[in-house]
């Protein structure tokens, strides 16, 4: 099947739902059940593309009144246009063509004592980036929970790593943090440097997306006593700026044409997913990587 590879830099803290409360976080972010890695799910990804690309593609109206089946389009809109939009995104009990998977993820910003900041990933992600998109990444090593492989610009005395509270070993094996940089996207790789990136352990992974994700207290002020009103203090959960998760676009009905309209229109801009626009969340950037589109067995 034709596809696309679209990666997602989050250039602000995002929050993407997933509509239950976790012990004492009140609105905790989408998760995979069964890793516990945060995910965007396809369902955010398409309906931002879908108003987005209704008004400034279409012509459509900004305020997502679209219409809900192509004869219903405005006189004013051009048929085929119109006819475009549904075939892409479906209508009613019609799919739409183009298919959206889950934004899962790739590197994961960790507070480093060296450098800042590190990406973090991990075998496992690495294992399902190169099953997902078909592009290799060499030998894939297995790394103990000590240990980390890691860019010089995050290793202290070419030795250790030490992010949030924990120290790692450091291994000498970095050609893979290069192999990594150099899947993505020429326009993501201005962004992301090799000598940031450190792999750990599968288990570390899971712990530092686990909890070392944002936790905001959010109140609500009574404008009459200008206190906090009563129930009115709730906690929310981010995923960090900086974080880079990647997706697969596909066509149903091998329509290569649609695949790259959609992927072109995505390509190098700035997308706001999930909650709290207004307080400026969510704002992420998309690269595609460019070339033919390839063939997958997904």
């Amino acid at each position: 099947m034709s596809k696309k590879i679209a990666f997602y830099h989050c250039h602000t803290p995002l929050h993407i739902g997933s509509g239950t409360t976790l012990d004492i976080i009140d609105l905790p972010i989408q998760r995979e059940a069964h890793t516990d890695f945060p995910v965007m799910s396809s369902s955010s990804i398409k309906g931002v593309i879908r108003a987005e690309y209704g008004p400034k593609e279409i012509g459509f109206p900004t305020n997502n009144n679209f219409p809900e089946k192509p004869e219903d389009c405005p006189s004013d809109i051009d048929e085929n246009k119109c006819a475009e939009f549904f075939e892409i995104f479906g209508y009613g009990d019609k799919e739409g063509d183009i298919i959206f998977t889950d934004g899962k993820i790739l590197l994961f910003p960790v507070k480093s004592v060296k450098g800042v900041f590190a990406w973090i990933t991990c075998p496992l992600v690495l294992e399902r980036f190169e099953r997902d998109t078909q592009k290799k990444l060499g030998n894939i090593p297995n790394i103990e929970n000590n240990k980390a492989i890691a860019g010089e610009g995050i290793t202290i005395s070419n030795k250790y790593l030490v992010l949030e509270e924990l120290s790692f070993e450091v291994e000498n094996d970095k050609e893979i943090l290069g192999e990594i940089r150099n899947l993505l996207p020429e326009s993501l790789k201005n962004e992301i440097q090799a000598s940031k990136i450190a792999i750990l352990s599968n288990d570390m992974f899971k712990y530092f997306v686990k909890n070392h994700t944002e936790v905001n207290a959010r109140t609500r002020i009574d404008q009459t006593t200008g206190t906090v009103k009563e129930g009115a203090l709730w906690y929310e959960e981010l995923v960090p700026a900086e974080t880079v998760f990647y997706n697969l676009i596909l066509s149903r009905t091998e329509n290569t044409e649609n695949i790259e309209k959609i992927t072109s229109f995505m390509n190098g801009k700035i997308f706001q997913f999930g909650g709290d626009e207004t307080l400026g969340r969510g704002f992420t950037k998309v690269s595609i990587l460019e070339g033919q589109n390839e063939q997958s067995n997904t």
